[in-house]
């Protein structure tokens, strides 16, 4: 029986959160759906959870053994009867005014895909330090035709960010659509980045699309999401081992020509597109900066110190196909230093409204889950029983999230051009320290110097003070040693005298005594 929109809902190991996903897709204003619960070999608690919703919306389909996840995607949409798909995943959720407000724009537009931005909420356990309970919700309310190809230009350029294009993530997609893509290439998702890939299969296939700024969804991280564990946890958590692992086993690799690293997006975006263009689209337009994006790598790469030689290693590998460019990169980037990448910030210093999306504590609010997540986005945008007032392309809000990526953009190139110079810079402060302290100690020179000039005028004052007064002291001892010669003198004269007057007197005496 075939039904409007189909629901698909992959999941593996998740059924804490898959409660309250499949719960947000079970409050919807709309009746004409189905949900598809396509479970990854999961233990019986994923299979408890979709009994405990008793819903007859609800399918539930099983693979017989643990898949990779695009393989695990293929799957479930192979389940889909809709007439429109979208998919959410495990830790995700749906707005409740989304599958009536799509069907309107559907059928008032006739499109084959229509994309929106979603909201976004990192769950209490996401295994980001400091990321938790943050819900940011898109207050825009444009809509607008694009061209896919035009559309694919833009973002391998890097001037729009990849969520641009119309992702099953992000997207109602027509069958008709996948069912083209399953003849080009034999599967809807035969890369093993499966939602990134299909923004640009989809935007080739249905060759134009409806874009809006109006959130349908929740984009939703939690601690078991594979986006967080291959992207930002590489190599330090079983999800990553498993995800790589089962695409090894399923024959899903990476391109040669995209190096094989954490750097997000940038590895994420050139080999779903290198891939898509080989498979879907060789003739197109557009290619991947090769220089720009090893120097994204060599900059944004997300690995240990003891990793970093391996990772310029595989940057310079990726370039084998081109050897001036090995060549470039010997010169230019083989002895960049390790860097410590900064903390991964998905939850902003400052939360509140921007001029075009709101960011919240979401715990602050109550909401501990993505469906009290999208009861809280309804309540803000109260969409649910009245159609969306949509405005044209060049309304503001579009324009402040174009200035928002492409300051997004233009923050990540300047960083890359800082990472580069990162060395000549180092050494162009240590040489200016250097030179300051010059001057400093050449300054330091010059007042030793003054100081030793001024000392020594003070001390050449002070030796002309001292022989002035060893001249005063010399006159006053020749003085002293001259006024005592002539005391000494006087009374050699003054004691003399009464004895002579004496003998004197005794002599007049003897004199005029009678014989």
């Amino acid at each position: 029986m075939s039904v409007r929109f189909s629901v698909v809902i992959p999941t593996r190991e998740r059924a804490e959160t898959l409660r309250f996903a499949l719960r947000t897709c079970l409050e919807q204003s709309f009746d004409d759906y189905e949900i598809v619960v396509s479970d990854n070999f999961s233990s019986p608690a994923t299979r408890a959870v979709v009994e405990e919703a008793a819903s007859p919306r609800v399918r539930y389909v099983r693979t017989s053994e643990p898949v990779a996840m695009s393989t695990s995607w293929e799957f479930a949409v192979s389940h889909a009867r809709g007439e429109y798909v979208t998919l959410i995943g495990d830790d995700d959720g749906l707005l409740p005014h989304a599958l009536g407000e799509l069907d309107r724009v559907a059928r008032e537009t006739g499109t084959k895909a229509i994309r929106w931005d979603p909201a976004f909420y990192t769950w209490p356990n996401v295994s980001l330090p400091g990321q938790g309970n943050y819900l940011r919700v898109p207050f825009g309310c444009a809509m607008a035709e694009r061209d896919g190809r035009a559309a694919i230009r833009e973002v391998i350029a890097f001037r729009e960010f990849y969520t641009a294009l119309p992702m099953l993530y992000n997207s109602a997609v027509h069958r008709d659509v996948l069912a083209d893509l399953r003849r080009l290439t034999g599967r809807v998702f035969p890369h093993p980045i499966p939602d990134v890939y299909s923004g640009f299969a989809i935007a080739h296939a249905a060759g134009r699309y409806i874009s809006t700024t109006v959130p349908m969804s929740v984009s939703g991280q939690s601690g078991a999401s594979n986006g967080v564990a291959t992207l930002f946890n590489r190599g330090r958590n079983a999800i990553d081992a498993e995800f790589h692992a089962l695409n090894a086993r399923d024959g899903l690799r990476s391109e040669p020509t995209v190096p094989d690293l954490p750097a997000f997006p940038h590895v994420v975006v050139a080999d779903s597109f290198a891939f898509a263009k080989r498979t879907l689209f060789p003739d197109l337009a557009a290619d991947i900066d090769r220089r720009a994006l090893s120097v994204a790598c060599v900059v944004g790469s997300r690995v240990a110190e003891a990793d970093w030689p391996a990772a310029l290693a595989t940057v310079r590998e990726a370039l084998a196909d081109l050897p001036e460019e090995q060549a470039w990169f010997d010169a230019e980037l083989a002895a960049t230093p390790f860097r410590a990448p900064p903390a991964v910030q998905m939850r902003p210093s400052r939360l509140g409204f921007d001029g075009t999306y709101l960011h919240l504590d979401a715990a602050a609010f109550g909401v501990i889950d993505v469906a009290a997540a999208a009861r809280l986005c309804e309540q803000l945008l109260n969409y649910r029983d009245q159609p969306v007032p949509y405005s044209p392309e060049d309304d503001r809000h579009v324009a402040a999230m174009k200035i928002a990526e492409l300051a997004f953009v233009c923050d990540e190139r300047e960083r890359a051009i800082l990472w580069l110079h990162l060395t000549s810079s180092e050494l162009l402060q240590s040489t200016h320290a250097l030179r300051q302290s010059q001057s400093e100690l050449r300054q330091s020179q010059s007042e030793l110097l003054q100081s030793r000039s001024e000392l020594l005028a003070a001390v050449n004052r002070l030796q002309g003070t001292c022989e002035e007064r060893e001249q005063i002291i010399r006159r006053v001892g020749a003085q002293s040693r001259d006024l005592d010669q002539r005391l000494r003198e006087e009374r050699r004269w003054s004691l003399k005298r009464p004895f002579r007057v004496a003998k004197r007197l005794l002599s007049l005496g003897a004199a005029r005594a009678p014989k």
